[in-house]
């Protein structure tokens, strides 16, 4: 009796300790270092055809279980810890260097997805203004397109609660001696975006509709409307009545599948691996 009750205890134990190490399995995380600064690569073990990557702008623990589907899916997930530099060129210099190893030197798609979290919106967006070419999907998630709506909580559309000491840190590093200076010189959401509709970028946005940190009214809605006018690709995932917090979606499967193509007929469904 004692052995036939443990058996099933048994057996169970064995197929959840293979479950665990299927999730184990399905990626092998590397830590290397570019530029001074730490970057961790997500290499999932069987890569999909043209390597597609998700690059996150920042914030790289967020949305866990989107970039563990993606991995899933053979993507690799790349993050590049360059916190406080609010999109900046120094932050763009980083980045280059980081595109170099993961596309010329890896392999990896010459157009990765983008994920811009909050802040990491500005990051994504600096980018795509860089680099219209080199981008499959910009994807914003409650992401902050304008410094002037934050850090600086500038009374625009809707004011937001801002960070004075990240304003303060976001002016140092663009080297604005002012707010007046800042307010007119900081890049504004869609400057320079036209060529990325041009080229093709598919535009993602999820977000709170009651954001009071980062009001989609001052950032994400007005690349939104860029795409719309002009004829881009877009996908929107609205949450009514949501605040900053959380991020994403509590099923990331419909976001997973817009951002690899899965949930699209057209040929350019693999967008992130041409």
């Amino acid at each position: 009796m004692k052995y036939t009750t443990t058996t099933p205890l048994l057996i169970a134990a064995c197929l959840l300790a293979l479950a665990f190490c299927s999730i184990a399995s399905a990626a092998t995380v590397e830590n290397i270092s570019i530029a001074g600064k730490p970057v961790t690569i997500k290499v999932p073990d069987q890569p999909a055809p043209g390597n597609p990557w998700l690059w996150v702008g920042e914030f790289g623990g967020v949305l866990k279980s989107l970039q563990d589907g993606l991995v899933k899916k053979g993507w690799h997930v790349v993050y590049v810890s360059a916190s406080n530099l609010f999109g900046s060129p120094q932050a763009m210099e980083v980045w280059e260097k980081v595109y170099e190893e993961m596309h010329s030197k890896r392999g990896l798609s010459a157009k990765p997805a983008l994920l811009g979290i909050s802040r990491g919106g500005l990051y994504v967006t600096a980018w795509t203004r860089l680099h219209p070419d080199r981008v499959s999907v910009l994807y914003l998630d409650n992401g902050v397109c304008d410094i002037r709506s934050w850090p600086a909580g500038f009374p625009l559309t809707k004011q937001g609660k801002g960070s004075p000491k990240d304003w303060k840190l976001c002016k140092a590093e663009f080297g604005y001696t002012s707010d007046a200076e800042a307010g007119e010189k900081a890049a504004k959401p869609c400057d320079g975006m036209l060529p990325a509709i041009q080229a093709g970028v598919f535009l993602i946005s999820c977000h709170g509709t009651a954001d009071s940190v980062v009001p989609y009214e001052d950032n994400a809605a007005h690349l939104v409307k860029l795409w719309q006018d002009n004829g881009g690709r877009l996908k929107l995932f609205p949450k009514e009545g949501a605040d900053h917090h959380p991020h994403g979606l509590p099923d990331p499967a419909p976001i997973i599948a817009a951002i690899t193509g899965e949930d699209s007929p057209s040929p350019d469904a693999s967008r992130a691996a041409k």
